[in-house]
């Protein structure tokens, strides 16, 4: 499997990405793919990784509010081999378990045997989909050995998330392209593959409480929003052999949310965690919405 992640002015919580998938997968190639970090800090956890693996710095533009990301995905996806899998992970998250060879070989032998499999989310259940009854319905689909979700109102993440697992081979066949924005690739996803498969016991996660950019810079709003909520790097412990253990031969099988299987290395926040300083707070997105259009007004 290749690695990919995709990075932007977050040394920290890319050190720790990238220490996580040291530890965690070292038989994976690794490659990241910077959207042009200007922060020295950045710069200097960039140029430490680029000792140990490949490191690409992509500046294209976007008026999206991810930035580049999108079209940091299609790089990726014409660099990778048709022989191995890719796995797309960002600066904000990090693996909590070991990718075994078991792994690897169960994840091909799927795409393999399941011709409508398009994309697989590497990443536990966010605890806060939980908390509306309409958004609960996650369901285990046993001959597949993945879970998937039948949200009732809204399908973004339904058939497609920035963080995944793909075999380029069936992409290139149906002429995949990474398009601008999450609900753009969602909606093509649904008309060419299955809903998004979700492991039994998946081995990646956002990092909880995070710091975060939109369209690479920092509203008053969203620095508001990171200071209410003491955001900061909140690293997550590596899960034990037990507890992976448990979880893949639980009967019947059990749904993994994050809150109720990984743990912080230090601190504390909130349950269920945020991973957006402005989640649940819709004034504060009103106004970094205004503001990031009369910058780009007046720019």
């Amino acid at each position: 499997m290749h690695i990919f992640v995709f990075s932007y002015n977050r040394g920290p919580f890319l050190e720790n990405c990238i220490a996580s998938i040291e530890a965690c997968a070292p038989q994976c190639r690794l490659t990241v793919i910077d959207d042009g970090s200007d922060d020295p800090e950045t710069r200097q956890v960039l140029a430490g990784i680029a000792e140990r693996h490949q490191v690409i710095d992509k500046t294209a533009h976007s008026a999206h509010k991810l930035g580049g990301l999108y079209a940091n995905m299609q790089a990726a996806y014409e660099m990778v081999a048709n022989d191995e899998l890719m796995c797309f992970l960002q600066d904000d998250t990090q693996m909590v378990r070991p990718l075994t060879e078991g792994d690897l070989q169960s994840l091909r032998q799927n795409f393999d045997r399941q011709p409508d499999l398009g994309f697989v989310s590497p990443a536990f259940v966010r605890g806060f989909s939980l908390r509306k009854k309409a958004n609960r319905d996650f369901r285990f689909d046993r001959e597949r050995d993945f879970w998937f979700w039948y949200p009732r109102k809204r399908s973004t993440g339904t058939w497609f998330s920035a963080l995944l697992i793909a075999d380029p081979r069936r992409l290139r066949q149906l002429n995949w392209q990474f398009e601008v924005g999450e609900s753009v690739n969602n909606r093509k996803a649904s008309q060419m593959f299955c809903r998004m498969a979700r492991m039994r016991v998946p081995f990646a996660m956002w990092l909880p409480n995070g710091r975060a950019y939109r369209g690479k810079q920092k509203s008053l709003a969203l620095r508001f929003g990171e200071w209410s909520r003491h955001c900061g790097l909140y690293p997550l412990q590596l899960m034990s052999t037990a507890e992976v253990e448990e979880l893949a031969n639980c009967e019947p099988a059990r749904l993994p949310v994050a809150e109720d299987f990984l743990r912080l290395v230090h601190g504390k926040v909130p349950t269920p965690w945020v991973y957006d300083p402005m989640q649940g707070a819709g004034w504060l997105k009103l106004l970094d919405r205004m503001e990031r259009k009369v910058r780009s007004a007046f720019a």
